[in-house]
């Protein structure tokens, strides 16, 4: 297979000047995502672009980090903030799927500029060198790499879907009492002291929330705060900033499982995880949260634990058994589909490099991923 060196500048349509920023205070909310340097980072009532795009980041700490991809795909309609570059590939050139798996594993180090704040200026993404396959080739890589990725997707829509439904279950149950009857709210920490003495731990935290909705596996050493300590069925609601919400259930956690403190961890009491999950993620919840939430702006408001102890919820004499059954097993469902999700992003990253080094050929690559799809 033959590969020719050239820069991304040279294989890409760049429409960085069709950006617009939008200040948080003047964001109409609205149904289309609205993305940042590592993904969407709210939904606005209007949208820029169209269709498939490469969207690479152009500041930020996670440029050096990479705790998540500094490219990725962004398709429908959406709109782009000025931290992030808009790139497509060139048609007859290069494939922008294939652009994608490519910039996920290239070094891009040396391309930065500001020691405080990562910066991937237009220039110097330009000039990132890159060596490619025939458009042919590249459309194969990117076919079964994507075929794990539109899996992926699918599961995520099955998540998706299994969520709204656990809402709509429980949304006309009368709230006739209050979060504190029905959840306790875990106070039991992990020092920085002892995490640091273990191995690995199971790490619920908001990035892990944010990218899979999975804990991070990360040593010890490397947890440099104090985390609550997980043992039994929970639900997390991330304090800060109530306006994105992020509920967590957490049915079975993993060994070895702590939670940033920036959650508040709820241990239901007669009602199962998923029930208290459907609660917390209904509207008059998020509604009750935003009114009692604290803070300069709205990037730094969060919800003191008393205030959310206060929350008006259903007792649980109002979950026939036939409800709880419905709402665990979909619950269920949305865990399932995620570690598979999990399982399938492993082997992608396994087979991403080989392929890329001419390693494996895209007929074996093909062979391992049919095993699990």
């Amino acid at each position: 297979m033959t590969w020719v060196e050239t820069t991304l500048g040279e294989v890409v349509e760049n429409l960085d000047s069709m950006r617009i920023p939008v200040a948080g205070s003047k964001r109409v909310s609205g149904p289309y995502p609205y993305y940042g340097a590592s993904g969407i980072v709210d939904w606005v009532d209007s949208y820029l672009f169209e269709g498939e795009h490469l969207l690479i980041a152009e500041d930020g700490e996670n440029l050096r980090s990479r705790s998540t991809p500094i490219a990725f795909l962004a398709d429908g309609q959406f709109w782009v903030n000025n931290h992030a570059h808009v790139v497509r590939g060139k048609h007859g050139v290069a494939d922008t799927r294939f652009l994608s798996h490519l910039l996920s594993i290239t070094d891009v180090s040396g391309y930065l500029t500001g020691s405080a704040q990562p910066k991937l200026s237009q220039g110097s993404m330009n000039s990132i060198r890159l060596a490619l396959p025939s458009l042919s080739e590249q459309r194969a890589i990117a076919e079964v790499l994507g075929a794990l990725d539109d899996r992926m997707a699918a599961n995520t829509r099955v998540a998706d879907t299994s969520e709204a439904l656990m809402v709509q279950l429980v949304d006309g149950l009368f709230r006739d009492s209050t979060l504190e009857d029905v959840a306790d709210l875990g106070k039991d920490q992990v020092s920085a002291k002892e995490l640091a003495g273990g191995t690995h731990w199971n790490h619920y935290s908001l990035p892990a929330f944010d990218n899979a909705c999975l804990p991070a596996r990360e040593a010890g050493p490397t947890i440099l705060s104090n985390k609550f300590r997980l043992d039994g069925p929970s639900v997390l609601w991330s304090k800060l900033n109530p306006r994105i919400p992020r509920i967590w259930n957490v049915p079975s956690p993993a060994p070895n499982a702590v939670a940033s403190t920036e959650f508040l961890v709820l241990r239901p009491k007669a009602i199962p995880s998923a029930a208290l999950w459907a609660l917390l993620a209904s509207n008059a919840s998020s509604s009750f949260l935003q009114e009692r939430a604290a803070g300069t702006s709205g990037s730094h408001q969060r919800v003191r634990p008393a205030d959310a102890l206060e929350m008006p919820m259903p007792s649980a004499e109002q979950f026939p058994p036939q409800l709880l059954d419905q709402l665990t097993s979909l619950g269920d469902l949305v865990q399932a589909v995620r570690h598979e999700s999990r399982t399938l992003a492993q082997l992608r990253d396994t087979l991403l490099p080989a392929l890329m080094d001419g390693t494996i050929r895209v007929k074996d690559a093909v062979t391992a991923a049919e095993e699990v799809l």
